[in-house]
């Protein structure tokens, strides 16, 4: 794969053929072809989330999927549902390092079911 795009799911297959580090290089790479690298540490922890969720999309966590299909239905572009999506993934691993707990599968579930687009607009 030597292209990414966010607007587009890439082909799960190919996408999982890629080492952890090429994935990561990737979703830079497009950032940085639009305009919206961060830059240092930022720009690469960004992409590491992005990477994370793709990696969970192209794993066929139905949850996920079913969480990025509802966002796309309520009007959010991909790439917007993208940033959602790891903006719960955030908050459920923010809770857990708080918390001192394990991943909690069924409460991350839980936290993508609750995710709309008007929450997520509205968180900032």
């Amino acid at each position: 794969m030597d292209r990414y795009n966010e607007l587009i799911a890439p082909d799960p297959e190919n996408w999982l053929r890629l080492e952890e580090g090429e994935r990561v290089e990737t979703v830079s790479h497009f950032h940085k072809k639009l305009g919206q690298w961060l830059g240092g540490s930022r720009g690469h922890l960004h992409a590491v989330f992005h990477v994370i969720i793709e990696n969970q999309l192209a794993e066929g966590l139905a949850p996920l999927h079913a969480a990025l299909t509802r966002l796309l239905n309520e009007g959010l572009d991909r790439h917007e549902a993208i940033h959602a999506l790891g903006s719960v993934l955030i908050g459920h691993l923010t809770d857990m390092l708080k918390e001192h707990t394990v991943h909690d599968p069924e409460k991350y579930r839980q936290e993508l079911e609750q995710l709309t687009a008007a929450k997520w607009r509205a968180s900032g």
